[in-house]
C-alpha cells in the first residue's frame, strides 16, 4: 500500500513555523509597550507609578512655558524652577488650579484641567477601584492570617460541625482559634457555621474562601504556626484531594515541626504511604472503614455505635497516658482495680509498644505508661489493690456463652463501605446466615454487589424502587433478626442519602409495628451521614444510629489533640483480637444491687477490661444509659437488659 501524498497539506507542521522564516526583529516601540504590559502584571502600585510618571510628562510643557513667561500668567514675575515644576505637576493631579483675571491663566488653567482630567482623575478612580476590590476580597475571606498556636481545618463538609464543637470543648480551660480554608463561598460558609454550630464560648473561627492545596495560600494562613491541621477529603476530588492538601501543608512546614497533620484517607495504601514517608508526621484516618466497622460492630451487639460516640467525645471521660509510678512491679490484673478515679485499659512500654487488655498476668515496668479511661489525667492517681475482690468470678466463662443461632439480615441502600460491613459480619457469622440486599439499581450497579457471600452466609441481591411496597414484598417468608439501612454514599448528595435513609426507616418502622417482621424482632441499625438528621432519625424507634460524620469528625479532633492517640484507636478500630464489646451483664454479675468494682473483678476473671456499664432502660438520647469510668465503689442495680462495656476478644 502506498502512503498518499498532497502537497497542499502540512498535517500541522507549519502550526511550529518554518525554518526558513526569520525571526522579526522588535522594534522599540514594541519592547517598551512589552515592558509596559510587564509592569502592569505586578499590581496596582505599578499602575500608579505609570500614571504619576505621566502626569508628571504632561506637566513639562507647562513647567517650560512658565520657566520662559518673565512676567509670569498673574504679571508678578517668574517664579525658581522647583517651584513652577511642583505647581504644574501639583495641577495637572488636579490638586491646584491657576485663578487669573487675564486670558493667558485662563488658557493656561484649562490646559492644567484638561491634563488633570487624563492622569489625575484616573489615578484617583483606579486607587478608589483598587482599594474596593480589596475590601471586597477581605470581604469574601481572601485575607492573610495571623493567628498563632491555631487549629487550621482544610476542606469542608458535614464534619465541620462535629470538629468545632468538640474543639470548643477541649478549648474550655484555654480558648483557642480555627481557621477554615475551602473552596467554599464565604457567605456559605459563614452561614452554615451559624445555623449548624453558632455561637462557640471558647473557639475564634476564621473563614477564608481559597483553595487549600494551594501551598502559597497556605503560607499566607501562616500555617506554620499552627498547633495542628485537619485535612478533609473534598467529595467530589476524594483521596487525591487529600493527598494534596497533605503535600501542600507540609511544603509549608520546617522538618522539625511540631504542627500534627490528620489527615482523612480513606484507602489503605495510600494512607500506609503517607504515615510512612512522613516518618509518623502525618496521622491518617481512614474514615469509611472506620463507620463500616462500628456499623458492623453495631449488628452483632446492640447499643455499641452509641458507645463509641461516647468514649471519643471530649465531653467526660477521655484516654489519656501517664507513668506507671506506684503500679509498677504489679501485674496488670491487680492494677485494674488500683486506680478508684481512672479506668486502666492497657500499658505501653518503653519502646513505644502499646498494649491494649494484656494478659492479667502482664508485670507493669517503672519505665511504663499506663493507659487510663479519666475526666482528667490528674486522676490517674494509684490508691491501691484490692485483694478482696481476688475470688470474684464472672458467671459465664470466656468462650463459654451460648452461640448465637445464624442471622437474616435485610439490608436497604448501598454504598462501598457496605462491603466492608459484611465482610466484618461475614466474620463472626453462624453457618446458616442469610442476607438480602435491596438497592436502586440507578445508584447501584450489578459490579458493586458482586462477591458478597461466604460459606457462613448467602447474599442475596434484589433491585428496588426504595417504596413501602418493595420493602413490605421482601418479608413475607423470612423472619429478619436485623435491617441495616446504609445512605447512598458517593451517589447522590448527603442531604438527599439522608432523605431515601429516613424514608426507609419510616418504612420499616411502620411495617415492624404492623408485625411484619414478627413479634419482638428486627433490630434497626441505621446510617447517617449528616449529624444534623440525627434528630429526624429518632423520630423513630432505631437501636443504633451509625451518625458518620459525627463518628469520623470526632476521631480527627481527638487525633489533632492528641496524636499518640492514634496506636490505641488503631487496636480498637482496626482488625486484631481486641475490641470494644457489649456483652450482657448476665456473663457477669447477678441481677441485683452490685459495686462497679465487682463488675471490673468479674470481667478480669474472664480476661477482659470493664470500663463502664449501660442501663437499657433509659431512653433519654442517643448516648444515654451510658457510663464510663464510674467509681470503683459506686453502686447500681444489674438488671437483664443491662450491657458490660469491656475491651477485649470477641466472642
Amino acid at each position: 500500500m502506498t502512503t498518499p501524498t498532497n502537497p497542499s497539506r502540512s498535517y500541522g507542521s507549519s502550526s511550529a513555523g518554518s525554518a526558513k522564516e526569520t525571526a522579526k526583529k522588535a522594534g522599540l516601540l514594541n519592547k517598551l509597550r512589552y515592558k509596559f504590559y510587564n509592569t502592569l502584571q505586578r499590581g496596582p502600585f505599578a499602575l500608579i507609578g505609570w500614571l504619576f510618571l505621566g502626569s508628571a510628562v504632561l506637566s513639562i510643557p507647562f513647567t517650560i512655558y512658565l520657566n520662559f513667561d518673565a512676567d509670569g500668567i498673574e504679571g508678578t514675575g517668574k517664579k525658581p524652577l522647583p517651584d513652577t515644576a511642583f505647581v504644574t505637576l501639583w495641577g495637572v493631579l488636579g490638586k491646584g488650579n491657576f485663578p487669573s483675571n487675564m486670558w493667558e491663566g485662563r488658557v493656561f488653567g484649562l490646559g492644567l484641567t484638561i491634563a488633570s482630567l487624563l492622569t489625575g482623575g484616573a489615578m484617583f478612580a483606579f486607587i478608589t477601584a483598587s482599594t474596593s476590590k480589596k475590601i471586597a476580597d477581605l470581604r469574601k475571606g481572601k485575607g492573610p492570617v495571623v493567628e498563632k498556636d491555631h487549629i487550621m481545618i482544610l476542606g469542608w463538609g458535614p464534619q465541620v460541625y462535629s470538629i468545632l464543637q468538640q474543639l470548643d470543648v477541649a478549648n474550655e480551660n484555654n480558648p483557642g482559634a480555627v481557621v477554615i480554608v475551602a473552596p467554599v463561598p464565604i457567605d456559605t460558609m459563614n452561614e452554615e457555621l451559624e445555623s449548624r454550630v453558632g455561637k462557640l464560648k471558647h473557639t475564634k473561627i476564621v473563614t477564608r474562601s481559597l483553595d487549600p492545596s494551594n501551598p502559597k495560600i497556605l503560607s499566607d494562613m501562616n500555617i506554620a504556626a499552627a498547633r495542628s491541621v485537619i485535612v478533609l477529603a473534598s467529595a467530589k476530588g476524594g483521596v487525591p484531594s487529600a493527598v494534596t492538601g497533605v503535600l501542600a501543608v507540609l511544603a509549608n512546614l520546617p522538618v522539625d515541626a511540631k504542627t500534627v497533620v490528620v489527615a482523612d484517607i480513606n484507602d489503605l495504601s495510600a494512607s500506609d504511604a503517607l504515615m510512612r514517608s512522613t516518618a509518623g508526621r502525618v496521622v491518617t484516618v481512614q474514615t469509611q472503614q472506620l463507620i463500616a466497622q462500628v456499623t458492623a460492630h453495631a449488628c452483632r451487639q446492640p447499643g455499641l455505635a452509641a458507645i463509641y460516640l461516647d468514649l471519643l467525645d471530649f465531653e467526660g471521660n477521655e484516654i489519656y497516658y501517664a507513668p506507671a509510678g506506684l503500679s509498677a512491679g504489679h501485674m496488670f490484673g491487680e492494677a485494674l482495680l488500683g486506680y478508684s478515679g481512672a479506668s486502666l485499659i492497657g500499658i505501653r512500654r518503653s519502646d513505644g509498644t502499646v498494649m491494649l487488655a494484656p494478659p492479667m498476668n502482664t508485670v507493669i515496668s517503672n519505665d511504663d505508661f499506663v493507659i487510663a479511661i479519666a475526666e482528667d489525667d490528674d486522676r490517674i492517681v494509684w490508691s491501691a489493690p484490692h485483694p478482696e475482690f481476688d475470688s470474684v468470678t464472672a458467671k459465664v466463662a470466656i468462650g463459654a456463652a451460648p452461640k448465637l443461632p445464624p442471622i437474616q439480615t435485610l439490608v436497604l441502600g448501598w454504598n462501598p463501605m457496605g462491603r466492608e460491613v459484611l465482610k466484618e459480619i461475614n466474620d463472626f457469622a453462624t453457618p446458616g446466615s442469610a442476607t438480602l440486599i435491596l438497592a436502586q439499581t440507578t445508584k447501584v450497579t450489578a459490579d458493586d454487589l458482586k462477591d458478597l457471600g461466604s460459606p457462613n452466609m448467602q447474599v442475596v441481591t434484589r433491585p428496588t424502587d426504595g417504596g413501602y411496597n418493595d420493602i413490605a414484598s421482601a418479608l413475607p417468608g423470612t423472619q429478619f433478626d436485623q435491617v441495616i439501612i446504609f445512605g447512598y454514599r458517593g451517589k447522590t448528595s448527603t442531604s438527599e442519602a439522608d432523605a431515601a435513609s429516613l424514608l426507609s426507616l419510616l418504612s420499616v418502622h411502620s411495617l415492624k409495628q404492623s408485625g411484619a417482621f414478627g413479634s419482638g424482632r428486627a433490630r434497626i441499625i441505621a446510617e447517617i451521614l449528616d449529624s444534623n438528621n440525627v434528630e429526624l432519625a429518632r423520630v423513630v424507634a432505631v437501636e443504633d444510629l451509625v451518625v458518620s460524620d459525627r463518628l469520623a469528625s470526632l476521631m480527627m479532633t481527638q487525633l489533632s489533640q492528641s496524636p499518640h492517640l492514634s496506636q490505641i484507636f488503631g487496636q480498637l478500630f482496626g482488625p486484631g483480637g481486641v475490641y470494644l464489646n457489649a456483652k450482657p451483664i448476665s456473663y457477669y454479675l447477678p441481677e441485683g444491687q452490685a459495686t462497679f468494682a465487682q463488675l471490673v473483678a468479674a470481667g478480669r476473671a474472664r480476661g477482659e477490661v470493664v470500663i463502664g456499664y449501660r442501663d437499657n432502660e433509659v431512653d433519654a438520647g442517643l448516648t444515654s444509659g451510658i457510663y464510663l469510668n464510674p467509681a470503683k465503689d459506686s453502686s447500681f442495680i444489674a438488671k437483664g437488659t443491662d450491657q458490660a462495656i469491656v475491651i477485649g476478644p470477641v466472642e
